[in-house]
Parts: C-alpha cells; sequence; structure tokens
C-alpha cells in the first residue's frame, strides 16, 4: 500500500478515535438533554459551519447533481447516526460500540448490489474474526443482552454500511465537501422532525453546561470533521476497507468509556481488542495487495494492446 493509501488509512483511524471518545461523552450530555434535541443542535451546528464555509460550492453542486448522486448516503447516514444515539441513551455504551462496528459485515454484500464489486473470500476469514473479536470486547467476559437499544445499534450498523457504499459512488461525482454537506443537512433534518414529533420541546435553561459542550465537540469533531475525513478516506480506499477500519471504534470507546464512565475492560475484552487490531492490520494489508495486482494487471493489458499498433506502424 502506498503512502497516500497510509494517509487515507490515518483519517480512519483518526476517525474512529473521535467517535470514540463521543460515544462515552454522549451518555454524559443526556443528563440534562434528550437524545433527539441533541442530534438537532449538533447537526445544525455542523451544517451551519459547512455552510459558512463551503456553502455556495456545495449549493452549486447539488443544483447540477441528480438526487442518486448525493441522496442515498444522506439518508442512509441519517438513519445511522440517529438509531446510534437513540440505541446510546437505552443500553451500554460497550454494547452499542460492538455493534455499530459492524458494517464489516454489511458492506461487502452492499457493494455486491450497488457498486457491482465482486465479493473476494480471501476477506471472509479476518471478517468473522473480527466480529468474534468485537464480541468478546464488549461482552467484556458477561452476558451480551439484545434488547431495543442494540436493534437500534444494528439498524445503525447496516445504514452506514449503505452510507460507505453509495457515499463511494458519490465521490465519482461531487467533492468532499458536497457528499458531506448533504449528509449532515438531511441528518439534521430528520434529527429535527424527531425531536419536534417525539419530545417535548426543549428547555434550553434546563441543558447543563456540560451538555453544551458535548454538543459542540460533537457538532465540530465527531461531525464536521469525521465526516470530511471519512469521504477524503472513500476517495483512495474502497467503502469494504473504510468498514474494515471503523472495526477500531469500540477499542476508543472502551479506552474512553474507562477514562469517562468507569467502565472497565477484562481480560477477555482485552483479547477481543487484540485481535481485532490483528484482523484490521491484515485485512488492511491484503486490500493493498489486491489493488496492486489489479494495477498492474490494467498496465500490462496497456502495454499489450499498444503493441500491434506500434508494430504495425513500425512495418
Amino acid at each position: 500500500m502506498g503512502s497516500k493509501s497510509w494517509t487515507h488509512v490515518w483519517c480512519i483511524v483518526a476517525q474512529t478515535a473521535i467517535f470514540g471518545l463521543g460515544n462515552a461523552v454522549t451518555k454524559l450530555a443526556y443528563d440534562s438533554i434528550t437524545p433527539f434535541w441533541c442530534l438537532a443542535l449538533r447537526f445544525g451546528l455542523a451544517l451551519l459551519v459547512f455552510a459558512v464555509f463551503f456553502g455556495r460550492r456545495i449549493v452549486l453542486q447539488l443544483r447540477q447533481a441528480n438526487l442518486v448522486d448525493w441522496l442515498p448516503a444522506a439518508l442512509c447516514m441519517a438513519v445511522s447516526y440517529i438509531s446510534c444515539n437513540v440505541a446510546l441513551a437505552l443500553t451500554s455504551a460497550t454494547n452499542v460500540g460492538f455493534l455499530v462496528a459492524l458494517p464489516i459485515v454489511f458492506t461487502p454484500v452492499a457493494a455486491v448490489f450497488v457498486l457491482k464489486r465482486p465479493y473476494k473470500l480471501v476477506h471472509l476469514p479476518f471478517q468473522a474474526l473480527a466480529v468474534f473479536g468485537l464480541y468478546l470486547l464488549c461482552c467484556n467476559g458477561g452476558a451480551f443482552v439484545f434488547g431495543w437499544g442494540e436493534v437500534l445499534a444494528l439498524v445503525s450498523a447496516a445504514s452506514l454500511a449503505g452510507a460507505l457504499v453509495f457515499g463511494e459512488r458519490g465521490l465519482k461525482s461531487l467533492d468532499v465537501a458536497t457528499v458531506s454537506a448533504a449528509q449532515i443537512g438531511v441528518t439534521f433534518v430528520l434529527s429535527l422532525v424527531g425531536a419536534l414529533s417525539l419530545e417535548p420541546m426543549i428547555d434550553v435553561a434546563a441543558v447543563q453546561p456540560p451538555a453544551w459542550g458535548v454538543i459542540v465537540f460533537l457538532a465540530l469533531l465527531s461531525t464536521c470533521l469525521t465526516f470530511a475525513l471519512q469521504n477524503v478516506a472513500l476517495t483512495r480506499l474502497s467503502s469494504t476497507t473504510v468498514s474494515m477500519l471503523l472495526c477500531g471504534e469500540p477499542l476508543f470507546t472502551a479506552a474512553f468509556s474507562w477514562i469517562v464512565l468507569g467502565e472497565m475492560l477484562s481480560g477477555v475484552g482485552f483479547a477481543g481488542a487484540g485481535l481485532i487490531v490483528a484482523c484490521v492490520l491484515v485485512e488492511t494489508y491484503l486490500d493493498g495487495r489486491l489493488a496492486a495486482n489489479v494495477r498492474s494487471k490494467a498496465r500490462r493489458g496497456s502495454r499489450a494492446s499498444q503493441s500491434p499498433a506500434l508494430e504495425s506502424g513500425s512495418s
């Protein structure tokens, strides 16, 4: 894998670290603000930031684009974020961290239908091991309870897989800022609808200063920056590779949950963390080798097609 590809890998690593911290601190915000209002404020502020810096370019590109270039990815991302944040209010951060990291399972399958990309069986053993490692990490040696919070987290994982695959396709015709802004804007609209229809009107005075700090962090770093990092990575890496790298999110969630919430990992949890890291490294290496082989075959094919023409010209 070239140096440029590794730069994009580190984009996703940074994204997972920010997401891990966001999962932990979001539960702190819920002490004084409800999930949908937290989402609405978060994505409203993030959308304002994108409008200030990239508004004219975003509007111009969206006017010229087809809906299929940005709407499917935006809707999938909105469903993913909304279901994930509601799940955090219903179950533990560790269980959510496990299930939200499961795009590794859904993304290759979605890519078969959306991108017409064949599923490579060489990835299957490492994806299965990573899922097992995630289970060990988040069950943490105890029982794994599957309730409504876990159902919503699973919906979030499937939706994120759709966002990755449709986002990879959309980035062929739109730039990173436009795709990110579309995803943020649609999430804001759906979150606001949910807040107005499902929750009582927000009492601004009752929202504690730490919750406001969490909202600002989630808006600027866990939304603006992470959306940009993910979409930049998708310009170079496949959605399948990105989904594999996102398996690192529970590692950071576990670390920050220990620091912020006092949650502790058992020996089994640490074993799962190590298994995840090993699988991510192997999968990243394999993906790089496969991509290099494809480029090598393309170059050989190009030289072969040019040879007859050169011979004809010389005669």
